[in-house]
Parts: C-alpha cells; sequence; structure tokens
C-alpha cells in the first residue's frame, strides 16, 4: 500500500484520506497545494478565480510566512495508526485532533508489545531531569546493558500477556484485565487533524528533542504528507520546522 509506512516492531501509519474544499473526482485525494490560496481568495469574493498555479503557490508562501492559518486548517487530514500506547500518550498531547481509538474495555488485544532495537535504546542522562540519549553501538558496557533490558522487557511483556489472558478466562471484565499490560502495548485509533496543526505537532515530535518513538511517526506522517502536498510541506520546512 503506498499510503502505508511501517513504523517500530508492529506498527504503522497510513494516510486513509486528505481533503480539501474542492472536490476532485480525477485524483486519488480531494486536497491539492493550491486549496489554501485558493480559499484565502473568497476574503475578495475570489472563490475559484482559476489563478495560475504558480501565483496561488506565491500565495501560500506569503500566507505561511505571515502565519494566516485558517487557509491552511482547511485541509483535513485522516490517519490511521497503531503504535505503543507511550508513544501514543505523547500525541494526544496535541490537543487539535479528533480521535477514535480501539477500546480494550471491548476488544482482547493482540500479544503485541514495542521492544527497541538495540540502535533505538536510550540511556538517561545526567544534566536532565527527564530524556536520554542513544546509547554508543561501540561501548561494550552500554551495549550489555541495552541488551538486558531488552531480553527481561520482553520476557516481562510476555508473562503479563498470559496473565492478562488467565484473567479473562477466569472471566475478569477485560477493562480491568487490561492492568496487567504495559505502556508499550501498542494501540489503534483514526487520527484527524488539520494540517495547521498537523504542522505543529510535527514541529515538535520530528524533533531531536522528542521521545524517540513519537519521532519515528511524526516522520512517517511527514514522509505521507510530502506525496500529496509537496509545496506546502516545503512551506512548513522554511517557516514551521524548529532546527533541531
Amino acid at each position: 500500500m503506498s499510503n502505508k509506512i511501517n513504523v517500530l516492531d508492529h506498527g504503522y501509519v497510513i494516510l486513509r484520506n486528505i481533503s480539501g474544499p474542492t472536490r476532485r473526482s480525477d485524483a486519488e485525494f480531494d486536497a491539492d497545494d493550491v486549496d489554501p490560496a485558493n480559499v484565502a481568495r473568497k476574503s475578495f469574493d475570489q472563490l475559484d478565480s482559476n489563478r495560475p498555479r504558480d501565483m496561488e503557490l506565491r500565495l501560500n508562501d506569503y500566507l505561511m510566512r505571515n502565519w494566516h492559518t485558517t487557509p491552511i486548517e482547511m485541509i483535513e487530514i485522516w490517519l490511521e495508526m497503531k503504535m505503543p500506547i507511550v508513544a501514543a500518550r505523547q500525541l494526544v498531547r496535541h490537543r487539535t485532533a479528533a480521535i477514535d481509538e480501539v477500546s480494550a474495555r471491548y476488544v482482547q488485544l493482540p500479544a503485541e508489545w514495542y521492544i527497541p532495537k538495540l540502535e533505538d535504546v536510550v540511556i538517561q542522562t545526567k544534566d536532565k531531569k527527564q530524556g536520554g540519549r542513544l546509547i554508543d553501538l561501540n561501548n561494550p558496557v552500554e551495549v550489555g546493558q541495552a541488551q538486558w533490558f531488552i531480553e527481561e522487557l520482553n520476557k516481562q511483556c510476555g508473562d503479563s500477556y498470559k496473565k492478562y489472558n488467565i484473567a479473562i478466562k477466569y472471566g475478569m471484565a477485560m477493562e480491568q484485565a487490561r492492568l496487567f499490560l504495559h505502556v508499550n502495548h501498542y494501540t489503534h485509533w483514526v487520527w484527524k487533524q488539520d494540517l495547521h496543526n498537523m504542522m505543529s505537532l510535527l514541529a515538535r515530535r520530528d524533533h531531536s528533542h522528542a521521545q524517540r518513538e513519537s519521532q519515528h511517526y511524526a516522520q512517517a506522517i511527514d514522509t505521507l504528507l510530502r506525496k500529496q502536498v509537496p509545496n506546502l510541506m516545503s512551506l512548513y520546512d522554511k517557516y514551521r520546522r524548529f532546527d533541531n
């Protein structure tokens, strides 16, 4: 699927739809780079004035540069995402999204939990209250620590999932049986957000200071959006992206 990117060990991001104010029956999705400029022209009652494309893209630049956000908000994005709960809770801090999430009250979750690859294991730094750095793969001590962590984490998650299944078989409600599970267990949702607020999310989550797992999901979203609205994403690079 060209609109799907696999993320981490069991996760993914799918671009289900991206739409704008103009219906385009001959395209895969309705949204186009010219949509914000076209909508902005409504201020002068010139919507659908069929200006040349290069003129519309220049207006996009003006809108982004001067923080005229409403035209950018006219593009809506629907994403299907499967991710560890610990990463999902970083994304929901961006409260401008509408979300429908699988409910572990009603659905027995599969045996899928996130185990970091060796190169993704993070060591706590001593000069920060939170956060860390990637392990040094050339440091045998840190590699040994990371390998122990990966093995023990996977073992603990496996044992917890067995107890989760046993609790359900014993008649415990799924909403309480899930208490055996860890924050690295996978959840699954559909996420809707306008492009302006999505750019705000990407600027913060696709950043070296963000949680490692959140960065992977933000990068996947970024890649999918660039296929559909390359001009607007280039303006995101120019005016919205934070320096790492």
